[in-house]
């Protein structure tokens, strides 16, 4: 998944024509989702590679364990969800309900 180049400047846009307090926040926290996003694409492809569970070399055996990109994706998530929601909350509400921040990401 990319985030939508169209979409994040109109999201910007409506940001831009906040006032400076709110508009430094919701920036703020705009800059942190797509961090996290893109970490998450990330985490989820190491998941997609190595599967949920993985075995560790312990000595002369292995053992099978929870894969650790899996328990960073679950963490990460409701932190990306919880933030997606904070701005949401910021943001402006059109007369339309459409602010287009649903299509935020494209698939």
């Amino acid at each position: 998944m990319k985030i939508s180049r169209v979409n994040l400047k109109s999201i910007k846009k409506t940001i831009d024509t906040l006032e400076n307090d709110k508009k430094v926040l919701c920036m703020s926290l705009l800059n942190e989702i797509i961090f996290m996003k893109t970490t998450l694409d990330d985490l989820k492809k190491q998941i997609d590679e190595k599967g949920v569970v993985t075995k560790m070399c312990q000595g002369k055996y292995d053992i099978e364990r929870a894969n650790p990109a899996l328990n960073q994706y679950n963490t990460l998530i409701k932190n990306y969800s919880s933030c997606i929601k904070q701005l949401n909350e910021l943001l402006p509400k059109e007369n339309d309900n459409n602010d287009n921040f649903d299509d935020f990401v494209e698939e």
